[in-house]
């Protein structure tokens, strides 16, 4: 996990995360939500979108400031164990304590260098950034005030 934090005390912290997508149906999906709980793995964040009776699940698992090599191991085996077709990928959690989340202005800034392909609340006011660059998107997130 790569932290970036600044010295700023109104700059919140960011961290690159691992982010998994599990494409699914929606009963499926209950079952994973059960075996996930079964191992005591915290959903942090996530978002679901439906169609056509398919579920695409994006997720992440972890303390709200923090997810070990434990977690992610873990999820891997059991989405390898159940047989469940999923995609791992990095992604940006900004964690915040303003209860405002200036997303506009944060999504504003980013649009301007980086795609961005999906963007969700998490558990206590984190945002996260699915976009074409997590390194990247560090970097411009570092350096708004």
């Amino acid at each position: 996990m790569i932290n970036l934090t600044n010295n700023n005390y109104n700059m919140p912290a960011s961290s690159i995360v691992a982010q998994f997508t599990v494409y699914t149906n929606p009963s499926n999906l209950s079952n994973l939500l059960q075996y996930l709980e079964s191992n005591n793995l915290n959903i942090s964040a996530f978002t679901i979108q439906e169609k056509d009776n398919k579920s695409v699940f994006k997720f992440i698992v972890g303390e709200k400031h923090n997810q070990t090599s434990n977690d992610i191991n873990i999820t891997r085996s059991i989405l390898k164990q159940y047989k469940y077709y999923f995609d791992e990928s990095k992604v940006v959690r900004l964690s915040t304590n303003d209860s405002k989340l200036k997303l506009t202005s944060q999504y504003n800034e980013l649009i301007k260098s980086l795609s961005i392909y999906n963007s969700y609340i998490g558990e206590s006011n984190s945002i996260i950034y699915e976009t074409c660059c997590p390194t990247k998107t560090l970097k411009v997130l570092s350096q708004l005030s």
